[in-house]
């Protein structure tokens, strides 16, 4: 764990996010962070059909990038992750009628979780990293997703995949074929961690 007390009188460290899950991760390496929700318009950025790597690439950039002018002399975080199955890139789902469609298409199907970090230190690029995670979701009953859907709204309207790596012991929908659990937390942080330190 990095060491408690500010790294440094000279930058704050900035985690452009407003997931529970990032925020939650970072914290095993340090509570000395600031919280700030990225200026990116994802949905805007997703509509220009670029490949997996290169959009969760890009996107974790431009959203350390967006609030650049607000932190011009600090580390900024900037993550993002994409999904993709049979060629199709999954989203957040914005309602639960959403969220079971995504779910009944990954179900008996691999997908693949492009995960992304890009950090700014004093206003220039510090580094960026993307990993790869390959999952199979289970051929779970409609009957159990429905039940799953209705007593796990936040997860499944907060997560590209509609559900969490820390919640498979107790669902076992997924089986991991390949990739670490940062990659499928969506937050490949720790190299990251060992450059800082």
């Amino acid at each position: 764990m990095l060491n408690q007390k500010p790294l440094t009188s000279n930058y704050k460290i900035i985690l452009a996010s407003s997931s529970k899950t990032r925020i939650d991760y970072l914290k095993k390496y340090t509570k000395n962070f600031i919280v700030e929700k990225h200026l990116i318009d994802e949905d805007k950025f997703k509509i220009s059909m670029l490949e997996p790597e290169k959009l969760s690439s890009d996107l974790a950039k431009q959203k350390a990038l967006s609030l650049k002018t607000k932190y011009p002399n600090d580390i900024i975080i900037g993550s993002d992750q994409v999904l993709v199955c049979d060629k199709i890139i999954i989203s957040k789902p914005k309602t639960l009628k959403k969220a079971k469609e995504n779910l009944l298409f990954l179900k008996n199907k691999t997908h693949k979780l492009y995960s992304s970090i890009y950090v700014i230190k004093r206003g220039e690029q510090f580094f960026s990293h993307l990993k790869v995670a390959k999952i199979f979701f289970k051929n779970v009953s409609d009957s159990i997703l429905n039940k799953y859907i209705s007593n796990n709204k936040e997860t499944v309207l907060s997560t590209v995949g509609s559900y969490k790596i820390e919640e498979n012991s107790k669902f076992n929908f997924i089986k991991i074929l390949s990739g670490d659990r940062e990659t499928i937390l969506g937050f490949p942080l720790e190299d990251f961690i060992k450059k800082l330190s």
